[in-house]
């Protein structure tokens, strides 16, 4: 059975620049930076800016994708035939759907945050992505109130039974699931894409200092010709800091060491706890 890795259709020697993050990162905020920066971030987007046409794939996809692999740091290649053969279809066809109305020759992307949890599948049909990978403190994730995620793809990640020391509708299973994913998308971004094509950011870091995170990011997705000053201002003014930023701090100690207990070698890793 020869490879089923059908590349993806483009129109341009430009790649995608695909958003992906656990739920409730605010990858908004980098919607409305890409739209000014002078990227076609598609046509149906939801309130938050997520490109709706890759939705009905993610949902079918996903969950027998990453239960199938046991990770997110899989190799698309060794998946099954047939589980290929399938899910590249429906992701070319969301590829299709998506491209619709984007201008010939324009820079593109897409923001939807669900899209890490198949990038080595969308890395393989569409070569040359180049990724960014938002990333905020867990502690603040296993308290929103945004758990689609979790609800959606605890099981399939960590499997069903009683192996884990936490219930899994706790908010230390969200900080558990916010760990493991980004740790293994980072990993699988770093080794495979390298700093020329994976970028991570801290929803933190953008909220401090907007400006010199936008003129970075455009200096990155335009190594040749970089955004105006004005351009980055703009685009910079466009990003809000949610007043939800260091929630976890309101929640009761044994809560909150909990939820550090089992995201901990992430939140080392990412530089929001050290030692």
């Amino acid at each position: 059975m020869t490879d089923v890795a059908t590349p993806a259709a483009t129109t341009t020697k430009w790649q995608p620049v695909v958003i992906g993050a656990t739920g409730g990162s605010g990858t908004r905020a980098f919607h409305g930076i890409m739209g000014e920066l002078g990227l076609f971030m598609g046509e149906r987007v939801n309130g938050a800016g997520d490109a709706m046409d890759f939705e009905p794939f993610l949902d079918r996809w996903i969950n027998p994708i990453i239960s199938s692999q046991g990770r997110l740091d899989y190799d698309w290649s060794q998946t099954s035939w047939w589980m290929r053969l399938r899910a590249n279809t429906g992701f070319n066809r969301a590829m299709k759907q998506f491209q619709t109305e984007r201008p010939g020759g324009s820079p593109w992307g897409w923001k939807n945050p669900r899209s890490m949890y198949v990038l080595p599948m969308i890395a393989a049909l569409v070569p040359g992505i180049r990724f960014i990978h938002v990333v905020r403190d867990g502690r603040d994730m296993a308290f929103s109130d945004n758990q689609n995620q979790r609800r959606k793809h605890f099981a399939a990640l960590f499997g069903e039974g009683p192996q884990h020391t936490f219930d899994p509708d706790t908010p230390a299973a969200s900080a558990a699931l916010w760990a493991t994913a980004n740790m293994q998308v980072a990993d699988w971004g770093e080794r495979h894409l390298g700093p020329s094509r994976y970028r991570r950011i801290r929803l933190e870091e953008l909220c401090a200092d907007p400006t010199s995170t936008v003129a970075g990011l455009g200096n990155w997705l335009f190594p040749d010709a970089a955004p105006s000053g004005d351009q980055t201002a703009s685009a910079a003014a466009t990003v809000k800091a949610p007043s939800t930023l260091g929630r976890w701090q309101g929640e009761p100690q044994t809560s909150q060491d909990a939820v550090t207990g089992a995201a901990q070698t992430a939140l080392q890793r990412f530089g929001y706890i050290t030692g």
